[in-house]
């Protein structure tokens, strides 16, 4: 007999909570939204009529209600540390968006606050869950591709000031993302070296591209690349590109081997961003909660993350000198 699936309530309901994670809950059979709080009133009853769910007054009211088994915090980022530690603390399995938290130490607060409650708490890492990744992980360890000597994280999506607004800088917003991924696929680099610009903003005043050279203790160098200024129109785009060289072989990645038109969000119409969001859901419910399995995305993958953009940070003030990660 087939599980009843697990009741996730939705803590925000801004644009990822209402493309993403909407398409990816309208996918899956093991996991279904049971709920939503977002203190905009207007765009949680929208969402809610969605999804055919209730759009609950306040958090405690959700966090109260014994039929929702977990939640994702999907609000902005600097709330996710206090509605995550809220969550657990009402017994719910959370998953959380990146970046999961601003410090290391609220991420050891989430820890230890995962361990007394006996729950999962996840960061939402969605890029390493696609198989591909996964596979190039196992080819790494293999040791398939000889010594690694190096590689590429590449990301070129034009977003339009109105949209970037909500997100601030992409070394934060996304080099998160090709942190954890580096973390993931090589494990933690050594040194970091990072300059930051802005081309197109008029209003805003953060970064809309970002550089980091990596170089890892065996001396491979990985380069790290975010763009919200120019998409990629080529005819060989580099939208979002992963590629790894070794001694003895090299794996490549790309979000371009699909599209297709959807006016939704920057990234709507690409399969393997979409797609990302429904496997992690699916590993989160079915393996991480419901079989006890450690997940592909930890905690410690988020506080060492951080510890990279921090790197970063301090090389950007240091005139792009390389910068000692400190695990």
């Amino acid at each position: 007999m087939a599980s009843k699936p697990i009741s996730l309530g939705l803590i925000g309901t801004g644009i990822v909570a209402a493309g993403p994670y909407r398409k990816a809950l309208e996918r899956s059979t093991a996991v279904k939204a049971g709920g939503l709080f977002d203190p905009d009133a207007a765009k949680a009853s929208a969402l809610a009529e969605a999804l055919e769910v209730r759009a609950y007054p306040d958090l405690d009211a959700l966090l109260s209600d014994a039929s929702i088994d977990a939640v994702a915090v999907l609000s902005p980022n600097h709330l996710h540390v206090d509605i995550a530690l809220r969550s657990l603390r009402a017994g719910k399995h959370v998953l959380v968006e990146k970046p999961v938290a601003e410090t290391v130490e609220e991420i050891e607060q989430l820890e230890a606050a995962a361990q007394r409650a006996g729950k999962v708490c996840m960061p939402a890492h969605n890029y390493i869950y696609n198989p591909s990744l996964i596979r190039a992980k196992r080819l790494i360890g293999e040791g398939r591709l000889g010594t690694v000597a190096s590689g590429w994280i590449l990301y070129n999506i034009f977003h339009p000031e109105e949209i970037a607004c909500h997100y601030g800088g992409v070394l934060r917003e996304v080099c998160v993302h090709h942190a954890y991924s580096l973390l993931f696929l090589l494990g933690k680099p050594a040194k970091v070296s990072a300059q930051l610009s802005r081309v197109h903003y008029h209003e805003l005043t953060c970064e809309d591209q970002a550089m980091l050279t990596c170089t890892m203790p065996g001396g491979a160098l990985v380069h790290l690349w975010a763009s919200f200024a120019a998409s990629d129109p080529t005819s060989d785009p580099w939208t979002v590109v992963y590629k790894i060289l070794g001694t003895n072989g090299g794996i490549a990645y790309t979000w371009d081997d699909a599209r297709y038109d959807d006016t939704g969000g920057p990234a709507w119409g690409i399969p393997n961003y979409l797609d990302g969001f429904y496997q992690e859901l699916e590993f989160f419910v079915t393996q991480a909660i419901r079989n006890g399995e450690t997940p592909l995305s930890t905690l410690a993958d988020a506080r060492d993350a951080i510890r990279i953009i921090e790197a970063a940070e301090s090389s950007v003030a240091k005139a792009g000198t390389s910068v000692e990660v400190h695990y």
